[in-house]
C-alpha cells in the first residue's frame, strides 16, 4: 500500500500499523499548524484597530493642545489690552480738564445759551454753567474711553436722539429739517485743538459716543449743513476753562474751603480726590501733634508774678 504524507511516499506492506500511524501523526501536526496560523491572524486582526485609534488620538492631541493654547492666547491679550485702555487712556481720576463748549444754531447764526449746572452729575463730568465743561471723574464710568459726551448731557438735563433732535429743559429743541443758506441742517460736533479755530474732527453720527480727549480742547454741537463752517466756542467759554486751574486749591474766605463734612474743596467747590478716588483730605482726620496736646497750659503763665511787680516797682 502506498501513502503521501506531507510530500513523502511511504509504501506500505504487512507494515500496516505502522503506516497508519505515520499518517496520523503527520495530519495532526498539519492541522495544529493551521489552528495557530488562524489564531495569530486574529490576533492581528484584533489588535490593529486598537493600535490605529492609538495613534490617531496621538495625532490629534498635539493640534487639539496648540488650539487651545492659542484660543488662551487670545483671550489673554483681549482682556490685557482692554485693561490698558481703562487704566491707560485719560482722563483718570488724577486728571481734571476745562473745555470750552458752545451749542451753535445755524438759523440764528449764534450759539445759545450756556447750560445750567443742575447738579445731577454722579461722575465726574459737569458744567457749573459757565461754558465749560468740567471733566474730572470719581467714578470709573467717565475715565477713559468712556468719557463721552452723553455723560454731560446727562449731568445737564439735555439729550440728543438719534443724532437728529437736541432736547433741553429750559430752552427750544434744535432739530433737523430746517435749512441754512438753502442747505439742510444736520446736527454734528466739532472738535478743536486747544487755541484753535478751525475743527480737527467733525462726527455726524453716534453723537452721544463723542469722547472727551484732551484739556482745554474746544467742543460745539451745531446744527448746520454739512461741510458748513462751524465756529469755535465762545470767546468767554475759553477765557473761562483758561482761566481755571485744577492745582491750585482755594482755601480763604473767597474760595469753598472746606464742605459741610470736612472734605477739602478745590476751586471749583469740588471734593478733591487722591489717586483712588477718594477725598483727599477731611478736617476732621486732623490731629495736633502729640507735643501739643501733652504740653502743660499753664507753661505760658508768669511762674512769679509778684516778682515781676516788684521789678517793675524799682
Amino acid at each position: 500500500m502506498d501513502n503521501d504524507q506531507g510530500g513523502v511516499r511511504f509504501h506500505c506492506g504487512s507494515l500496516s500499523l505502522a503506516c497508519s500511524v505515520v499518517a496520523r501523526s503527520d495530519s495532526s501536526k498539519n492541522s495544529a499548524s493551521d489552528s495557530s496560523k488562524k489564531v495569530a491572524k486574529a490576533a492581528r486582526a484584533g489588535s490593529t484597530p486598537s493600535a490605529s485609534a492609538g495613534r490617531d488620538r496621538r495625532s490629534l492631541g498635539f493640534p487639539m493642545s496648540m488650539a487651545a493654547v492659542i484660543v488662551l492666547g487670545t483671550a489673554l491679550v483681549a482682556f490685557a489690552w482692554d485693561a490698558r485702555d481703562v487704566g491707560a487712556l485719560s482722563p483718570t481720576f488724577q486728571d481734571h480738564w476745562h473745555i470750552p463748549v458752545g451749542i451753535y444754531n445755524c438759523t440764528t447764526e449764534s450759539f445759545l445759551d450756556d447750560l445750567a449746572d443742575p447738579g445731577l452729575d454722579p461722575v465726574g463730568i459737569h458744567t457749573h454753567g459757565d461754558g465749560v465743561i468740567h471733566v474730572h471723574p470719581f467714578s470709573s464710568a467717565a475715565t477713559g474711553r468712556d468719557a463721552q459726551l452723553e455723560l454731560f448731557l446727562d449731568a445737564t438735563r439735555t439729550e440728543i436722539i438719534n443724532d437728529e433732535r437736541m432736547t433741553f429743559s429750559d430752552q427750544p429743541a434744535l432739530e433737523e429739517g430746517v435749512q441754512c443758506d438753502g442747505e439742510d441742517a444736520i446736527l454734528q460736533v466739532a472738535r478743536f485743538a486747544p487755541g484753535e479755530t478751525t475743527p480737527s474732527e467733525v462726527i455726524t453720527e453716534d453723537l452721544n459716543d463723542f469722547r472727551f480727549s484732551q484739556d482745554q480742547e474746544g467742543v460745539v454741537i451745531a446744527l448746520a449743513p454739512l461741510g458748513a463752517d462751524i465756529p469755535p466756542p465762545p470767546q468767554a467759554s475759553v477765557d473761562a476753562a483758561a482761566e481755571s486751574s485744577p492745582n491750585v486749591l482755594q482755601t480763604d474766605s473767597t474760595g469753598q474751603g472746606f464742605d459741610e463734612d470736612g472734605n477739602l474743596l478745590d476751586a471749583d467747590g469740588n471734593i478733591v480726590l487722591d489717586e483712588d478716588g477718594n477725598p483727599a483730605l477731611n478736617i476732621n482726620d486732623l490731629q495736633l501733634d502729640d507735643s501739643d496736646t501733652d504740653a502743660d497750659p499753664d507753661a505760658d503763665a508768669d511762674p512769679d508774678p509778684d516778682a515781676d511787680a516788684v521789678e517793675g516797682a524799682e
